[in-house]
């Protein structure tokens, strides 16, 4: 099994090798690894968060939480920044090798003119 997700991107579709089921279980995996990297047992996380421990305890096994609880969970671990930084758009592919190549070109330098000497 392909350990990353692929990604293919066009404007109209795309296409990724994991499974909805695969996505909601990795996401509970790194928020159970972040909470227990944090000492933290799942009682205090529920109270920290205000997610009922049932809910946070199905969340951990099945990856199943509302978006609500999702959220008041990255909250109260200090993953906000992370979560909406992985949903900003992804940049537009070059469409021509010309803007490819003018892409990974050194940007050119900026000088400030040289002052002429008085004579």
């Amino acid at each position: 099994m392909i350990a990353k997700a692929w990604k293919y991107m066009n404007s109209d579709c795309m296409l990724a090798l994991k499974t909805e089921s695969e996505v909601m279980a990795e996401v509970a995996a790194r928020i159970r690894d972040h909470r227990l990297s944090l000492g933290w047992r799942q009682v205090d996380l529920s109270k920290r968060s205000g997610v009922a421990i049932a809910t946070l305890r199905r969340f951990e096994r099945s990856g199943q939480i509302g978006f609500s609880g999702l959220a008041k969970l990255l909250v109260s671990l200090g993953l906000v920044d992370e979560f909406l930084a992985a949903l900003k758009p992804a940049q537009a592919a070059p469409s021509s090798l010309e803007d490819f190549v003018r892409e990974d070109a050194a940007p050119l330098r900026k000088r400030a003119p040289r002052l002429r000497q008085k004579e």
